[in-house]
């Protein structure tokens, strides 16, 4: 048995929980700027940093920098109007957009699907509010290989033919009793705007919100952007290796990921959002109530320090991004990032625990560790992944190498017994061996997740 699973495109944000409520209070602003600093070039130094960061705290810009290459390969640096893919934050637009068109009165979240798409199978029972917070049970798309296919190419599709991947399969659970997060939910929302408002998605985001709060650099297809801040998107980047990776299609990320945007706009947005500029403080409210797992409609829901979080994030590969904000203290932490980099979240609330006095954690590199040879030995063999792709483990004077069919073998280095990484690269090995059970081995790059059994 062999599998192949990819990682959905967006920053999970695990609940934070407090132990004493904390008051903010920012004192000491240049040692809080010094402190978000180091916090930054701690993760640069491991390679997971390499982007923009703004701090606002009550009505100013607290901290705005940029570090890294926006053209590692041209030498062109990131800049504070760089202009980054910001991925599954996109679906907070959608969301955003579905509860003004509710306000208006020209749709209800209690509405069926079937309401906007008559034929959609169960769609009587599916309600926008289910696509709003993820408990639709909706099949997600990602999970469709020709559609993953078709993220990496130019091609264009009709809107039933991108629902055809995900319209027919079965539902993961009955909708309103879990939550999953499933990026087909918020492409049928983007269909649902356009049959509400006659217009393209892209015209209805521009409408309610980029126009009203003057977001002039936000926009939606990337590879087509001609600017010179625009950022080149790399799966990995280090002082010595560049890794660049393709532009997802926009027109299949659509409502789930395709905006891009920079700092400053996304500060504007934090504006909109703060002083209600797009929908009633009542209304904001309720769209930042969460209802299963903390999810709201299109906001994931924290409690730190005793106070309410609101955030959300995306990874794509090439470009990730964090946006976290206490409307009522008016704090917003804004991360934008052109490489793909699953510690931006851990980033951001190591930030925000500088900021509110809080102790934190500095990222440290990885330490090799020397397991004993029987362990090492016994990882040794060959994994098929597919009928022509097979990983070979190979053992050699007490060490371990990798080897992806006839790709020169690479030397692999020991974090713990169990989970391996190799030198200047993203990837990650862990092997699971349990008694009576075949060996297996997951092998996570990016935002791609490989796993096979031992033969």
């Amino acid at each position: 048995m062999s599998g192949f699973i990819i990682l959905i495109c967006c920053t999970f944000f695990s609940p934070l929980k407090a132990q004493n409520r904390a008051d903010i209070n920012v004192q000491q602003p240049e040692k809080k700027k010094l402190a978000i600093d180091s916090i930054i070039q701690a993760y640069a130094a491991i390679n997971k940093f390499n982007g923009m960061a703004l701090v606002h705290y009550q009505h100013k810009t607290f901290f705005e920098k940029s570090y890294g290459w926006q053209d590692a390969e041209k030498k062109i640096p990131n800049q504070n109007n760089s202009i980054y893919q910001i991925a599954s934050l996109t679906k907070s637009f959608t969301a955003l957009v579905i509860v003004k068109l509710s306000e208006e009165g020209k749709l209800s979240v209690k509405d069926p699907l079937s309401k906007f798409i008559p034929d959609y199978p169960r769609g009587n029972e599916i309600t926008i509010e289910h696509l709003l917070t993820h408990s639709s049970g909706i099949y997600e798309v990602l999970r469709n290989k020709e559609y993953f296919r078709l993220l990496h190419t130019g091609e264009t599709i009709t809107k039933s033919k991108e629902i055809s991947f995900f319209k027919n399969e079965p539902l993961d659970f009955e909708p309103g009793t879990q939550f999953s997060y499933t990026n087909s939910g918020y492409i049928l929302l983007g269909m649902i705007i356009e049959k509400v408002t006659g217009l393209s998605y892209e015209e209805a985001v521009r409408k309610f919100i980029l126009n009203p709060l003057k977001m002039s650099h936000t926009g939606f297809d990337y590879p087509a952007l001609k600017s010179p801040y625009k950022t080149v998107p790399y799966s990995y980047l280090s002082k010595t290796k560049q890794e660049k990776t393709e532009i997802w299609n926009p027109e299949l990320t659509g409502p789930a990921g395709q905006i891009y945007s920079t700092a400053e706009d996304l500060y504007k947005y934090y504006e909109g959002l703060r002083d209600y500029k797009i929908v009633s403080k009542e209304t904001f409210k309720k769209a930042t109530t969460p209802y299963l797992s903390g999810y709201a409609f299109g906001w994931f829901i924290d409690d730190l320090y005793g106070k309410k979080l609101i955030n959300h994030g995306g990874n794509i590969e090439g470009s990730t991004s964090y946006f976290a904000m206490f409307p009522d203290d008016d704090i917003c932490i804004i991360l934008l990032n052109n490489i793909t980099s699953k510690k931006l979240e851990k980033a951001g609330n190591t930030i925000l625990g500088a900021l509110l006095d809080q102790p934190y954690d500095l990222p440290k590199p990885k330490k090799e560790i020397n397991p004993d040879t029987s362990i090492l030995k016994k990882y040794a063999g060959n994994y098929e992944l597919s009928e022509d792709s097979v990983i070979h483990i190979l053992y050699e004077n007490g060490q371990l190498f990798i080897q992806n069919n006839n790709d020169p073998k690479v030397r692999m280095l020991a974090e713990n017994e169990n989970t391996f990484f190799l030198q200047d690269d993203d990837s990650e090995i862990t092997f699971i061996f349990k008694e009576g059970e075949k060996g297996v081995i997951t092998i996570k790059k990016g935002l791609s997740s490989k796993t096979a059994e031992k033969q």
